[in-house]
C-alpha cells in the first residue's frame, strides 16, 4: 500500500484546490500503476495533516472491522453517546462509534490535543 501526502495545499487558491489535487492524484496513480496509491491533501496550517496520518494508521490496522464492532458494543454497554479510540503514543484518531449526531467536525483533533496536554501535565511537575 502506497500513501502519498500532497503537502502545502494551503498555497493553492481555495477554489482551485480540488481540481489541483485531482490532477496530482491522477498523475501519481498513472505513475504507480498497477500498484494502488492513496493520495491525501495536507497542510500544516489546518487539520488535514492530522487527518492524513490518522487515516494511514487506520488503514494499517489489520483487524479494524473487529475493533470497530467491539467499540460499538462497548459504547452500548456503557450507555455512552460516543466512544473514540486513539493511538496510544501519538493520540492519532483511529475510529469511533456514536449513538447520536455531532456537528463539530474537529472534535477528534480537539480531544486528542486535550488528552496530549493532560498527559504532558501529569508527566512534568509544575514549576
Amino acid at each position: 500500500m502506497i500513501f502519498c501526502l500532497i503537502h502545502k495545499m494551503d498555497l493553492i487558491a481555495e477554489e482551485e484546490r480540488d481540481k489541483f489535487f485531482a490532477r496530482k492524484r491522477r498523475e501519481l496513480e498513472e505513475a504507480s500503476a498497477p500498484m494502488p496509491i492513496n493520495c491525501l491533501p495536507t497542510s500544516i496550517w489546518d487539520e488535514t495533516l492530522y487527518k492524513a496520518w490518522s487515516e494511514i494508521v487506520y488503514r494499517l490496522i489489520p483487524n479494524i472491522g473487529h475493533i470497530e464492532s467491539l467499540l460499538q458494543k462497548f459504547c452500548q454497554i456503557a450507555g455512552a453517546d460516543e466512544v473514540v479510540l486513539f493511538e496510544r503514543e501519538t493520540f492519532l484518531f483511529i475510529c469511533h462509534t456514536s449513538l447520536r449526531e455531532y456537528k463539530d467536525i474537529h472534535r477528534f483533533e480537539n480531544i486528542s490535543n486535550i488528552v496530549k496536554n493532560f498527559k504532558l501535565s501529569c508527566r512534568y511537575p509544575a514549576l
